[in-house]
């Protein structure tokens, strides 16, 4: 096992704890600047340039589209039960576990396509492998654009 860990980039390690502990954050009561809220969309980068790596067949990113578009409409509605008040820098939510889930189901992915890229290349080139790798990609990365979309059109209701 210690020759596979150390095949993996040194940016992934610190990549996890990040990921890991905004996460763990997010599950407690917090205020969040705005700016994290709109920022977090960008791991859905992460998501399509995994994607990409595959060199999907064209129909595969009409279920990357469609789990995406799932994404944004999952993610608007868990924002707006988390959310307690809007400023206009902070926003006060609830703590939740679902970023956690979101940014380990993004990350884990990422590694294990590497990982499997590497073992088993000609699993990663299937139909099956690739419509599922981007399903669960889209619908994890859709959520963080939903999030901020309700955040964005919540009304102010305080000044921060």
């Amino acid at each position: 096992m210690t020759p596979f860990f150390s095949n993996v980039p040194i940016w992934v390690f610190p990549l996890f704890i990040v990921l890991l502990v905004l996460g763990l954050r997010a599950s407690k009561d917090r205020s969040v600047s705005i700016a994290l809220i709109y920022l977090l969309p960008l791991l859905g980068i992460l998501t399509f340039r995994n994607i990409l790596a595959l060199s999907p067949p064209i129909w595969v990113w009409a279920v990357a589209a469609l789990t995406y578009a799932c994404g944004i409409t999952l993610g608007m509605a868990l924002q707006n039960r988390w959310s307690v008040e809007r400023g206009a820098r902070l926003v006060k939510l609830r703590g939740e576990w679902a970023t956690l889930t979101a940014m380990m189901i993004i990350f884990a992915a990422g590694f294990v396509n590497g990982a499997l890229s590497t073992t088993m290349p000609a699993l990663t080139q299937t139909g099956v492998f690739t419509a599922g790798f981007a399903a669960i990609n889209c619908l994890a990365s859709g959520q963080f654009l939903g999030r901020a979309i309700a955040t964005l059109r919540a009304p102010i209701t305080q000044s921060s």
